[in-house]
């Protein structure tokens, strides 16, 4: 059974592949277009590359026996290093969507083999630039008149370039200073196409190989991508967040420029700052790392677990830092294509995990991530979701630090357990998934900057879960007593999280050492 879907499998990919790239070039020949610029040829490229990604998996792992654990393990770690450098090269060839595909990869740190979020992580800094004429014409196009009309400067070097668009610096003819984000000219054009490629790929691939299950990547990009590709949305992304976090007055997003803003074309104040990642400058700045880890912290506990509405793309090209009108530090929060509202019940089942993971509460955990659609692999899920070892996680995460070694077995299990993670990632809340990208992203922020064992993001996510559920508590509460007693109730939680804030300070400093307060 398994051979005849294998070879049903290959027929599907490999035919659907040839056959579509060789009718189109006739298409290609006749129109003059570019070739990558053609649904037929992009569908194809993707087919043949996944189905010599299928055949190699088919060949190492189905048909070929091995004497023992050692050198299986060994065949499967270069299997996944060739299908993670043929998944790169189809996203570089085919750009736009495809990109976007393999930085989502590159973000899922300890959820999928090292391998592939090693060789995708490339495609956070490296995505292809738009010429510069591309540039002027989507302008002209979108905003209605020669780009020099509009802008008395435009600088030619973008100040970013990503999987849709790309930034550059200009100046309005007013003077002001202006950051100007323009799709790249056809993204929109392919999206479609590549959309619907990704999920009939995903779906071959699936039924190849049932055991194992990618149907959440195919659904997550045909939902999301929609929302990314419109830049009307971004702005009020943007502006939503701004109010939704104003009393932060150490965030700054940057203000739209609505009269010159389209669904290709977004202008908005221009905000300089060091890249969140960039530990030089912000230590030459006289930025104090900590300070700016710990309000990164703030911001998304707030977000995740009071609000309900995530920022889903903090990757350091998005994050900047610079010292604020009262000399401290201050986060600009750009690209705000990818939101994620979340539901109250989903907010409080997750705030409800984490307080279980905080108190060391295995049976809270296992009814948490029952709640969030795991069931049996709740252990499992919490090491997803913390980055953390099981036995640390029951240990305590806030006095146990993490070292080489532990990220180390954390890797290796990402490929020893794949089926069983694919199986959570397939089974849990959909709104888990942007959340697991989201939590990644953030903890390579601390570690570059160094501060992932500050426990400064510990405590502002227990604060928090206290908020979320106070909030939940309120909602069952009939009367004012009731309601009293559950205010002080997390009054006193909170007043004990600052005094275990102290405890932890003394016990990570010298005196914890002396006191011999740990081994």
């Amino acid at each position: 059974m398994m051979g005849s879907r294998i070879r049903l499998g290959r027929l599907l990919l490999y035919g659907s592949g040839l056959g579509l790239s060789g009718s189109a070039l006739y298409t290609v020949h006749k129109s003059g277009y570019d070739a990558n610029n053609v649904g037929f040829i992009r569908f194809g490229r993707a087919a043949v590359s996944v189905g010599k990604i299928a055949v190699d998996y088919q060949k190492t792992l189905f048909s070929t026996s091995y004497p023992d654990e050692v050198l299986y393990e060994t065949a499967k770690k270069e299997c996944h290093q060739r299908s993670a450098d043929k998944l790169l090269d189809l996203c570089c060839a085919n750009g736009g969507v495809f990109i976007k595909v393999g930085q989502h990869i590159g973000a899922l740190d300890y959820l999928l083999p090292d391998e592939y979020v090693t060789t995708m992580k490339v495609l956070h800094h490296e995505a292809p630039r738009m010429p510069l004429e591309d540039i002027y014409s989507v302008l002209e196009t979108e905003l209605g008149e020669d780009p020099r009309n509009i802008f008395s400067s435009f600088d030619e070097e973008p100040l970013g370039t990503a999987s849709l668009a790309q930034v550059h610096r200009a100046t309005l003819n007013d003077g002001r200073e202006v950051a100007v984000k323009v799709q790249h000219k056809f993204v929109k054009q392919h999206s479609f196409v590549d959309i619907y490629t990704m999920d009939f790929l995903v779906r071959t691939v699936k039924f190849v190989f049932p055991q194992f299950e990618f149907m959440w990547l195919a659904e997550e990009m045909k939902k999301n991508l929609p929302l990314e590709l419109s830049f009307v949305q971004e702005a009020r992304n943007a502006e939503k967040v701004d109010k939704m976090l104003r009393d932060f007055d150490w965030l700054k997003i940057p203000s739209i420029e609505w009269n010159r803003t389209t669904d290709r074309v977004l202008v908005m104040e221009y905000c300089p700052g060091a890249h969140i990642n960039d530990l030089a400058r912000l230590l030459h700045e006289g930025i104090d790392v900590y300070d700016v880890s710990r309000k990164i912290g703030k911001m998304y506990s707030k977000m995740i677990f009071e609000e309900g509405y995530v920022h889903c793309d903090p990757h350091p090209g998005n994050v900047l830092v610079r010292k604020g009108p009262d000399g401290k530090s201050q986060i600009v929060l750009l690209d705000h294509g990818l939101y994620t509202q979340l539901t109250s019940q989903f907010r409080y089942n997750y705030a409800e995990f984490w307080q279980a993971i905080i108190n060391r509460n295995v049976d809270g955990i296992k009814a948490a991530a029952d709640k969030l659609g795991v069931g049996d692999l709740y252990g499992l899920f919490a090491c997803m979701v913390t980055a953390r070892s099981w036995d640390t996680i029951q240990k305590g995460l806030e006095v146990s630090k993490k070292d080489k070694s532990e990220s180390d077995e954390i890797k290796q299990n990402a490929a020893r357990y794949m089926k069983e993670i694919t199986d959570v990632l397939a089974f849990v809340n959909r709104q888990m998934i942007l959340i697991f990208k989201t939590n990644d992203l953030l903890r390579n922020i601390e570690s570059s900057l160094g501060t992932a064992n500050s426990m400064g993001s510990f405590i502002q996510m227990s604060r928090s879960c206290i908020s979320a559920l106070q909030e939940k508590k309120l909602q069952n509460a009939h009367t004012k007593l009731a309601r009293f007693r559950i205010r002080v109730q997390s009054q006193w939680n909170l007043f004990k999280i600052s005094l275990y804030q102290f405890y932890l300070y003394i016990y990570w400093s010298r005196f914890g050492s002396v006191l011999k307060l740990r081994s």
